[in-house]
């Protein structure tokens, strides 16, 4: 028996994880707003054109999911975690409005799932609503500038 489990114990060790290691939970950095610079700004997308995928290095939106290499915003919320914080520059303003660049000076920017405004599928269904697709193009339609704009124009008050 104890042959057995020294075995075990041996394959164990052996055998590589199929899992990548993951950064230790609750460690998080975040460029403070005064020390986001020009360079750091340029790197925002502004039209989803600019977006290059990037599988090994890149960073997540919330919004697409879409892992590309530029510059995400960073949500300043203590209670924020994962990529729950991070927008691409063209969802950030289709979807809500707002200009990423600025959500970067902004000490005090939280992210749209921080203030309860999310409209990803992901947040929608954990709210009980269904994903909405690719709406931009229907709500300027409609004379909206972004989804959350003609999304608020059904709440009844």
């Amino acid at each position: 028996e104890d042959e057995e489990e020294e075995e075990e114990e041996e394959y164990t060790r052996l055998t590589p994880s199929k899992r990548k290691p993951r950064a230790p939970s609750g460690v998080r950095y975040i460029k403070p707003a005064d020390e986001v610079t020009e360079e750091d700004l340029e790197l925002v997308a502004t039209h989803v054109s600019e977006k290059r995928y990037d599988s090994a290095e890149g960073t997540s939106c919330h919004q697409c999911r879409q892992k590309t290499s530029d510059m995400k915003t960073s949500c300043r919320s203590k209670e924020c975690f994962g990529v729950r914080g991070q927008f691409c520059g063209p969802c950030l303003r289709n979807r809500y409005g707002e200009d990423a660049k600025e959500a970067l000076k902004d000490p005090a920017w939280s992210c749209p799932p921080c203030r309860g405004i999310c409209n990803c599928s992901f947040c929608r269904k954990k709210n009980g609503r269904g994903a909405t697709g690719i709406l931009i193009h229907i709500a300027r339609e409609h004379g909206f500038p972004d989804v959350n704009s003609y999304l608020n124009s059904f709440k009844k008050n």
